[in-house]
């Protein structure tokens, strides 16, 4: 369900095929054919600024899976199999890959959306997929809420799991209300590694993931049929659009969302009251629990639009990339208005503005 404030679908629609410079995607010097043949040339998506990749299965892993869980496994199978508690205990967060570091280093002045323009001020209001009882409150140091696996906030919330350059990685993510009811956002970074990065494979979502429980993955494990982002992530490393969308697939006929999603809010305006979520793994956390930090969002570089805000103070380290910033939560149900992209790991975390990107990229996925 989807309620719009301003505009029209027309409107949408033209705005994703009226960009002034049509991105190309460049498939950076390190990825192999299996990357290159993994590229979604879905109708529209370049002229809309977004890139997708059906998701791979490294060898790999699916020769682990085989010796512990026999062969000829589905694709569903091998994952399930080859992300065993202790792989996933032992995966370090993605923002100490080189890719990510690399992504780091470029240049952000100057870097431009594409395609143009990306403030057209069009509202999209998303609500949750269920409704919602209590408040929250406002904290000066990420805490643990300490959710059960049956409350909303955790079910809608999970943890990423994913392969780079032969390494395991993290991230957090967030199931998201669509058409479809199959989406979880996350960040740019925890799909693609940018400028010269490749793709991820072996990506998987753990709802409501708890690496102090007996059973970590107590809503299962799933896996992606396609990962999506924006072509200006890919090509520059521009965190101003570093964000991104995993369509999961099914278990069973039943859709992620039957756990719920939480909503979406675009163009909500930069000054908001946030709370944001994710698992940060690095000290003085060990990504095992999933952790929360509430204040207010300003403009990241006050002194230029950087198309960029962060909140502060909040303590996130790496691992809570990809995490949810909601606004308008109750202690249960929100709308999403940012994602965790990068922080200083002492007092702020920063996230793309919520603006058109996020628009176009919710709106070309709705239905996947």
């Amino acid at each position: 369900m989807k309620v719009w404030s301003t505009g029209s679908r027309r409107a949408l629609r033209a705005l994703a095929i009226a960009a002034i410079v049509v991105p190309v995607l460049v498939v950076g010097p390190g990825a192999d054919a299996a990357e290159r043949d993994a590229v979604v040339n879905a109708p529209g998506a370049a002229a809309a600024g977004i890139t997708g990749f059906t998701p791979t299965v490294t060898a790999d892993a699916t020769r682990a899976a085989e010796a512990t869980a026999g062969h000829r496994l589905s694709r569903d199978a091998v994952l399930a199999a080859y992300w065993t508690p202790a792989r996933m205990r032992a995966a370090r967060p993605v923002e100490e890959s080189e890719q990510y570091r690399r992504a780091l280093a470029v240049p952000q002045a100057g870097l431009k959306s594409a395609p143009a323009p990306r403030n057209s001020g069009q509202e999209l209001i998303v609500p949750p997929a269920r409704g919602a009882t209590t408040t929250g409150g406002m904290g000066t140091q990420a805490t643990d809420p300490n959710l059960p696996s049956s409350h909303p906030t955790a079910f809608t919330a999970g943890k990423v799991f994913f392969t780079m350059d032969g390494k395991n990685y993290v991230c957090s993510g967030t199931i998201v209300n669509t058409a479809a009811g199959n989406e979880v956002w996350t960040a740019g970074h925890c799909i693609h590694g940018g400028r010269g990065g490749t793709l991820a494979s072996n990506w998987t979502f753990v709802p409501a993931y708890n690496g102090d429980a007996a059973n970590p993955r107590p809503l299962g494990t799933w896996t992606a049929t396609g990962l999506w982002t924006m072509t200006a992530w890919i090509n520059d490393s521009n965190f101003a659009e570093d964000m991104a969308v995993a369509v999961m697939g099914t278990q069973g006929g039943q859709h992620i969302n039957r756990y719920g999603s939480q909503g979406l809010w675009v163009n909500a305006g930069v000054n908001q009251f946030m709370n944001a979520f994710g698992y940060p793994a690095e000290a003085p956390f060990n990504g095992r629990r999933l952790k929360q930090c509430a204040a207010n969002s300003v403009q990241e570089n006050p002194a230029v639009w950087t198309q960029t805000i962060k909140i502060t103070p909040c303590n996130f380290t790496g691992g809570a990339s990809g995490g949810s910033w909601l606004i308008n939560y109750d202690g249960q149900w929100g709308l999403v208005n940012g994602i965790n992209s990068r922080a200083d790991r002492a007092t702020w975390v920063a996230s793309p503005y919520f603006d058109d990107t996020a628009l176009v990229l919710y709106n070309f996925t709705t239905n996947f």
